[in-house]
């Protein structure tokens, strides 16, 4: 005796049992095809404002400070240069340690050589820092908006 795949008489698959078949033989035809072809790249579209070059565009996210905000690695606290974006607490403590030993920043690159900063965290906080002139060290906590 044969299951319902089969016809009653001569042993052969039903019209229904061939109709599966070919459904799932279909299906997983397509399957294949779709996931044999490259996944499409997503595209950017960045707005183009009349004059406006590209750096103008990008902003950085930086929660803890004020829009316009400056800090001078030379002069701020270690509290003000934990509020810039991927600094914390550790390494705003490494920068004022480093800025001790070392007699100050002669420029924002200099931030590099601190331990613990690399050219991603730079990229974050570039917006955000200046220094001043090594023999002109002064304010009361280093921060400068812009004005």
């Amino acid at each position: 005796m044969g299951g319902w795949w089969m016809g009653r008489k001569n042993r052969k698959p039903s019209p229904f049992a061939c109709l599966v078949l070919l459904f799932t033989a279909l299906f997983a035809l397509l399957c294949l095809l779709r996931w044999s072809q490259a996944p499409a790249s997503p595209t950017v579209v960045v707005p183009q404002f009349p004059g406006a070059e590209p750096w103008q565009l990008e902003t950085v996210d930086a929660p803890g400070m004020l829009e316009g905000e400056v800090l001078d690695l030379n002069t701020a606290s270690q509290g003000d240069l934990s509020r810039l974006p991927g600094i914390g607490e550790k390494r705003a403590a490494d920068i004022v340690a480093w800025r001790e030993a070392q007699g100050g920043f002669p420029t924002p690159e200099g931030v590099l050589e601190v331990p613990g900063i690399g050219p991603g965290i730079f990229a974050r906080i570039q917006a955000y820092i200046t220094v001043s002139p090594l023999g002109e060290r002064g304010g009361s906590h280093g921060a400068d908006f812009g004005g």
